[in-house]
């Protein structure tokens, strides 16, 4: 909803903006523009659009706008707003308070760097932090198993996965807004049968990370009220179940040789 709030927002932002004159930004602008601010809070400030109108958050939640400075202490000037997530979080001018200087190729580098590592952190902070909910679990329960957690990969936009063992893998699915919206521990019929206990200890870490107010004796009886007997074999089966306004679903096939014990989040 916070996503389609905000495209609507932006939609009706540009809807407005037709026929209006391109904003200058003024020092005494320039000094009012904060941190956390919408783009319609800063459009209020700077009293019209921006050089590039059309500009439109990209996948990671990103947008970018331009301006040119207005009275600044340099003739020629441009403020730079990055918003992450529908708020102002990078503020740039060149000339307009500070004289313009011509940076070298490894400050413009640096820069670039600097505004992609403020992407990443936004898109996968979701992640990071599920990452390290997940191996402080594992680190509880793993005991002397052969689960040797390594660290996430990104597989395709929007899908993560960590692999467990060479044939146990938890993979994490992010919504346009970032956040996680499904989650699923996925293995094989040979972990079944040889790695039994790391499937076991990668279901209930599953089921801890998704919902922290079940006990032990609740994820017991979620995996089995789905359907998991734990003796190694497999067959076809699915089932759903859904507790807390979480969705449990497991699933198992021959044909795919394949287990996966999926949640989809609140």
């Amino acid at each position: 909803m916070k996503k389609l709030f905000y495209i609507g927002a932006m939609s009706a932002l540009l809807l407005s903006a037709c026929g209006e004159e391109t904003a200058t930004v003024t020092p005494d602008e320039f000094k009012k523009l904060e941190n956390g601010m919408s783009p319609d809070e800063v459009k209020e400030i700077v009293g019209g659009k921006s050089k590039n109108p059309d500009a439109k958050e990209d996948d990671d939640l990103y947008l970018y706008l331009e301006y040119d400075g207005e009275n600044g202490v340099d003739k020629e000037s441009y403020v730079s707003l990055i918003f992450t997530d529908g708020k102002l979080d990078t503020i740039l001018e060149d000339g307009l308070m500070t004289e313009k200087v011509e940076l070298t190729k490894e400050e413009k580098a640096k820069i670039a760097e600097d505004v992609e590592n403020s992407r990443n952190k936004a898109s996968t902070g979701a992640i990071d932090e599920y990452e390290t909910t997940l191996k402080q679990i594992i680190t509880k329960t793993k005991s002397n198993s052969i689960i040797s957690m390594k660290d996430k990969e990104l597989i395709e936009a929007g899908k993560y996965s960590i692999e467990l063992t060479s044939d146990i893998f938890m993979f994490m699915d992010v919504n346009k807004e970032n956040n996680i919206e499904k989650i699923s521990a996925a293995t094989s019929s040979n972990a079944l049968s040889t790695q039994n206990k790391e499937v076991k200890i990668a279901f209930e870490a599953l089921l801890q990370s998704a919902d922290k107010t079940l006990s032990t004796q609740q994820q017991s009886a979620i995996l089995e009220k789905l359907g998991f007997t734990g003796d190694g074999k497999l067959v076809d089966h699915t089932e759903v179940y859904t507790l807390n306004n979480i969705t449990y679903t497991y699933y198992s096939s021959i044909e795919n040789d394949s287990v996966i014990l999926q949640v989809k989040l609140k």
